[in-house]
């Protein structure tokens, strides 16, 4: 799951991304892996790295998981990085809280992301602290994609491909990559293409 910061400061559009993967789409079943984070403005895509974290889960937290994600996560290594770290959530909240503030200050910023609303949700149960830097607003990225298939579905079909490896930092810059194409070509008017 991709989440997006947005922030207006001084006429540039700020995005940080972070990704939170979860075990399972279910708030009441706990579980966040790895933590990464990208801060990015309307001319730099990519500005800065944050912390790349994972987040240490107990053995019965990993067999609570579905089958694809534990044949997935098993295959890639994760489970096997999960088990042996040592950072805990409160750890990893703190962490990028400290990102955040450092390079977004005071603003609330917005929330927005591929299906944010579950990270959103897993965010407010798991780290609270994090959360509430966040405004109310929440942008959705898949919605945006939909939409632009439906809408504009020539321009869509260009839109770059997703490789699909579900790691934190491969999808944010997926996730960036996306945001950019839709920018720089279905967000204009006809007249500037």
């Amino acid at each position: 799951m991709i989440l997006i910061i947005i922030n207006w400061s001084k006429n540039f559009l700020f995005l940080m991304s972070f990704n939170l993967i979860m075990h399972m789409h279910f708030v009441e079943v706990k579980g966040l892996f790895p933590n990464a984070v990208f801060l990015s403005s309307n001319s730099e895509y990519f500005l800065f790295q944050g912390p790349d974290l994972v987040i240490h889960q107990s053995k019965e937290c990993l067999d609570r998981m579905g089958e694809w994600c534990q044949n997935h996560h098993a295959a890639s290594g994760l489970t096997k990085k999960v088990l042996q770290s040592t950072i805990s959530e409160r750890e990893a909240e703190k962490q990028v809280i400290e990102f955040v503030k450092r390079n977004v200050g005071t603003y609330k910023p917005h929330l927005a992301g591929n299906s944010v609303y579950m990270d959103f949700l897993f965010l407010k149960k798991y780290m609270p602290d994090l959360a509430s830097l966040f405004s109310h607003v929440i942008v959705d990225v898949s919605s945006v994609r939909a939409l632009c298939i439906r809408w504009y579905p020539k321009d869509q079909k260009k839109a770059p491909p997703k490789e699909k490896k579900h790691r934190a930092m491969d999808d944010i810059r997926e996730s960036i990559l996306e945001l950019k194409y839709f920018k720089e070509t279905i967000f204009k008017a006809k007249s500037m293409k």
